[in-house]
């Protein structure tokens, strides 16, 4: 699936994939390959919408969406955690209730703002995908 900012007109991310139930949410990336996740809350709130870097091997971009697929909050280059580092000791909420939450690699969300649209589109359409639940 791609992710578009609508607002800008620009690709976030090409190859990413949506993910679901409670265990793939709490696993996010952790002991994984760098690759673009979108983490699907069962509620819009920033409870549900919590991240953490435990088990991280890099860092990432994160985006949080509300479910009209407007950034309400991002965190650009979130560091793994690591024990002798205490500042990475900690996770990571959005200012604002979220709906979806984007992990990028670094360096992908320069161009993305609070407020502006995101749409994920079907990697062989150019319809964006209407609720992908």
């Amino acid at each position: 699936m791609r992710i578009v900012n609508e607002t800008k007109n620009a690709v976030i991310g090409d190859n990413s994939e949506f993910v679901y139930s409670l265990l793939s949410r709490m696993k996010g990336l952790m002991l994984s390959k760098p690759r673009d996740l979108v983490l699907v809350s069962p509620r819009e709130d920033i409870g549900s919408s919590t991240i953490h870097m435990l088990f991280m091997r890099f860092s990432i971009d994160v985006i949080w969406l509300d479910s009209r697929n407007r950034v309400v909050d991002l965190q650009r280059n979130i560091k793994p955690f690591s024990p002798l580092k205490p500042g990475t000791w900690r996770i990571y909420r959005p200012k604002n209730p979220a709906k979806y939450v984007i992990e990028l690699g670094v360096e992908k969300i320069d161009e993305v703002d609070v407020g502006d649209k995101i749409k994920f589109l079907h990697p062989e359409a150019s319809e964006a995908l209407h609720d992908p639940l």
